[in-house]
């Protein structure tokens, strides 16, 4: 394990304009529009290795699809966990195209085991003695284990943090767009859960790096290249991250995507289907897989059992808090719906508070 960034990284020279950029919220935004973060990230560190055998995490990918599109959390009204269920019963919601792309997800631990073999991924003892380290706590309750599958495509542009989650108002009882919303702007620290996130990486093929900025936007932003059996446990929360390139330059998704497209495995090859069609197969090789750890961490019993129980806010307090917030400032604005079934707020707390950010092209 190193410290920091590890003696692989490459930093890169951001120096350049950043652009005006579509973000998978559906928003068009420069940095300026950005909310700032009010602490800096934890240090990530890296592992040199995550598992004895890689192999067996493709395999297990290979064993475990269909793998659903992740801007469906962005779309949904859905709690964060009715949505990782992959159902098919996902409510109608309006999407953009900056929505839909070629990655993939499949959920395979939320709280317990939910496919064969994830048990010893959920309880990582290298995941989790990292992520301890990291903060200084022994209260550690890794709580998810899901995979992230992406099919050749071009650099988005586009730098983003993770999903948080607060006493009382988590991923079982709201959506992602709320959660993060609520995160972004930076007015429910003391409710705040903190969660340690380690992506690792199963992947040989071409490009499919991992640039970060462990210093927020501002600061420099650093490539880790050796995506094969190797691990960056961050503070994903408050760190920028984003995926580079994958596969040949000059790649894209296929036409006719959709929220509700999947990509399954039939054994050998990949294909990215759309309501039974087949608009594109890769080989194995061809596709990216990095695979997120999640754990919660507390300072000591007392806080978890608070979290536990939901002792925090309600959805009707955050929004609330969020009303206030909007309605004061040079361009104050009332709270656009009263609920999460609101699509008028969903847009909304998108446009104020997005978790994306534009990020400029590595010189």
């Amino acid at each position: 394990m190193l410290d920091r960034h590890g003696d692989a990284r490459e930093r890169w020279d951001d120096t350049r304009p950043i652009p005006t950029i579509s973000t998978p919220d559906g928003q068009v935004r420069s940095v300026g529009q950005m909310a700032t973060t009010t602490r800096l990230p934890k240090a990530p560190i890296l592992l040199d290795t995550v598992v004895d055998d890689p192999e067996t995490i493709r395999q297990m990918a290979r064993d475990n699809g269909p793998y659903w599109q992740p801007g469906r959390t962005i779309a949904s009204s859905k709690s964060a966990t009715e949505v990782a269920a992959n159902d098919g019963d996902d409510d109608a919601t309006d999407f953009t195209n900056a929505m839909v792309g070629p990655t993939f997800r499949g959920q395979w631990a939320f709280g317990e085991p939910m496919v064969d073999g994830a048990d010893a991924l959920l309880h990582h003892d290298g995941f989790a003695d990292t992520a301890r380290r990291m903060y200084g706590w022994d209260v550690l309750v890794p709580e998810q284990v899901y995979v992230n599958l992406t099919t050749p495509i071009g650099r988005q542009g586009f730098s983003h943090t993770d999903i948080p989650e607060f006493r009382g108002v988590d991923r079982r009882n709201a959506p992602a767009w709320l959660l993060t919303a609520m995160g972004v702007s930076r007015l429910f620290e003391a409710e705040r859960i903190h969660i340690v996130t380690a992506v690792a990486w199963f992947y040989r093929g071409e490009a499919g790096g991992f640039r970060y900025w462990p210093e927020g936007m501002s600061g420099p932003s650093y490539l880790h290249d050796d995506t094969w059996n190797t691990a960056i446990v961050g503070d994903n929360d408050f760190m920028p991250h984003e995926v580079q390139r994958v596969g040949p330059r000059g790649s894209t998704k296929p036409a006719g995507m959709t929220l509700g497209t999947e990509l399954v495995c039939d054994g050998i090859d990949w294909h990215i289907v759309e309501a039974g069609e087949v608009l594109a197969t890769y080989p194995d090789a061809a596709v990216r897989l990095s695979l997120s750890w999640k754990a919660k961490l507390f300072r000591d019993d007392a806080e978890r059992a608070d979290a536990d129980a939901g002792i925090g806010l309600t959805v009707d307090e955050a929004l609330d808090r969020l009303a206030a917030d909007l309605g004061s400032g040079t361009h104050p604005e009332p709270l656009a719906g009263d609920s999460v079934a609101s699509q008028e707020l969903q847009a909304q707390l998108g446009r104020r508070y997005s978790a994306y950010a534009p990020a400029p092209a590595p010189n």
